[in-house]
């Protein structure tokens, strides 16, 4: 009798767990598509070369071929966007370029500077009328025409209120602004690149002996507690918009970073990246002063993870730098030079308006590869996607990995979507998921990510789908970020396809 009470109580059980497992919906199983690389387009947003803004409009160095790009870089001098100590002239100073580069669907780089070698004074001249002094030089092929640039006294408190009120300002009404991708920390030094070498306080470095401080030279740089107030300024200002300027700067206690002796400086704590305007030819390790050598010695190797790195290919080497062979033994090899940088972005102004760099040229496909191999490159290696029944939850799994040397430094939105039979968007979902986290992978890692987003109602009849994958450039006609895949654009531009699915 106990043996068969027991043997009733089972089948009760297992009646009743049949019954609750029909009770719930449906949980189809995976099919796993593995999908086909494909180099990424050269002109992906905020990466790669770009020429000067001014080309577009130049009748002497007009853009002159059709090298894929999608940002333009302009320099400004603060006397255009000042007329007073609290008197801001944005909308005649800078809107016009910004209007004009995003016309074309491009982001723009820039920078703000008080001393150009060789032109006009950057220095607002309501400072000038209030008696800040200056320095005339003849470097840099400056002169001593009124016409041309000084050097301002840095250390005038008059000045320092000044850049203060105007960085606060520049921040409050363009941090977050999509139409700018970076902003290199100017107003300091020849060309706002934060040295006023040879006016530096060193004795000039000859091939017997190293520069060295000393007291007898002439300084123009600001004092390190100027140096610091304007690097704040900036760094309060811009929380959103990524900021990069030339050198590290900030030395812990005054005592600067030598080969042998590593110095974590000041500005590494700040929300800032770094700039190499000398790219390929004094990046690497060759001499303490080079970017790199710079950058080790003051805890900057691993930067790149966090904030941007970027510049300009030197000029004279922007053409030469694809001959293969060399025909330059001072130039640095460029795909070492971004793999140990992991530059994401260089002004390289020669590529776009020299008429004899075209498409089936050595030189235009060389500087192409290079153009791909900076900054990032997002790559989906295999999606999960299961058919479902109207009842049933939508289940997605990707693995995607960044093939490039750097991040994408910023959060723009991805934004999954569904297509029907007819090519026809019918959905939309947000997955959450952020580009931001993607790091290429160091040796021993694993290569990909995996990205999973489930949706218990999406709300699709009965029918055959398909499903892409598209990120957000929050810029209005901004050119699409476009994935490193064959089925990118496949089924709709500006979005990745990956797979499909029914709905029963």
């Amino acid at each position: 009798m106990k043996k068969f009470l027991l043997a009733l109580g089972c089948c009760l059980l297992l009646l009743a767990n049949r019954a609750s497992l029909r009770a719930q919906p449906e949980k189809a199983l995976g099919s796993t598509t593995v999908l086909d690389y494909a180099s990424a387009p050269a002109d992906n947003p905020l990466k790669g070369f770009m020429p000067f803004y001014d080309a577009y409009g130049s009748r002497n160095t007009p853009i002159a071929n059709d090298f894929p790009h999608s940002m333009e870089w302009f320099y400004t001098p603060l006397r255009n966007l000042m007329n007073g100590p609290d008197s801001f002239t944005f909308e005649k100073g800078l809107e016009p370029q910004l209007q004009s580069i995003a016309g074309r669907g491009h982001q723009a780089a820039l920078r703000v500077y008080l001393d150009y070698p060789g032109s006009p004074s950057g220095i607002p001249q309501f400072l000038l009328d209030g008696g800040l002094k200056v320095r005339p030089y003849t470097f840099f092929g400056n002169s001593l025409q009124s016409s041309d640039s000084v050097s301002p006294d840095y250390d005038d408190p008059r000045l320092m209120e000044v850049l203060e009120s105007f960085i606060a300002a520049f921040g409050s009404r363009y941090d977050g602004d999509p139409r700018i991708g970076f902003i290199t920390i100017g107003l300091i030094g020849f060309w706002g690149e934060w040295h006023t070498w040879p006016m530096d306080g060193f004795t000039q470095s000859t091939g017997l002996y190293q520069a060295l401080p000393d007291p007898n030279e002439e300084n123009w740089m600001p004092s390190q507690e100027n140096q610091e107030r304007v690097l704040v300024a900036f760094d309060n200002a811009f929380n959103k918009t990524r900021l990069l300027m030339r050198y590290p700067m900030l030395p812990a206690r005054g005592r600067s970073a030598v080969p042998g002796r590593r110095v974590e400086y000041g500005s590494m704590s700040m929300n800032i990246g770094y700039h190499d305007d000398s790219f390929a030819y004094n990046t690497l390790f060759g001499e303490d002063w080079y970017f790199m050598g710079k950058m080790e010695w003051a805890g900057g190797l691993d930067r790149w993870k966090v904030e941007p790195i970027g510049g300009e290919l030197r000029p004279e080497i922007q053409i030469s730098v694809w001959n293969d062979p060399p025909t330059r033994n001072d130039t640095e090899d460029f795909s070492a030079a971004v793999d140990y940088t992991h530059v994401t972005w260089l002004i390289a102004h020669d590529l776009f308006t020299l008429k004899s760099i075209t498409a089936d040229t050595p030189i235009y496909q060389a500087a192409l590869a290079g153009a791909r191999r900076m900054g990032y490159e997002f790559y989906v290696s295999t999606v999960t996607l299961p058919d479902i029944t109207s009842a049933a939850a939508l289940e997605v799994s990707l693995r995607i990995q960044n093939t490039g040397v750097a991040p994408f430094y910023y959060d723009w939105k991805t934004e999954l979507a569904v297509l029907d039979s007819a090519g026809k968007l019918v959905a939309r979902y947000d997955p959450d998921w952020h580009l931001t986290e993607l790091l290429p992978a160091e040796t021993g890692e694993t290569p990909y990510t995996e990205w999973h987003y489930g949706n218990d109602a999406p709300q699709l009849a009965a029918g055959d789908y398909t499903l892409v994958l598209h990120v957000i450039n929050p810029m209005t006609g901004g050119m699409p970020l476009r994935f490193a895949n064959t089925t990118q654009d496949a089924d709709l531009a500006g979005w990745l396809t990956l797979g499909t699915f029914a709905v029963q």
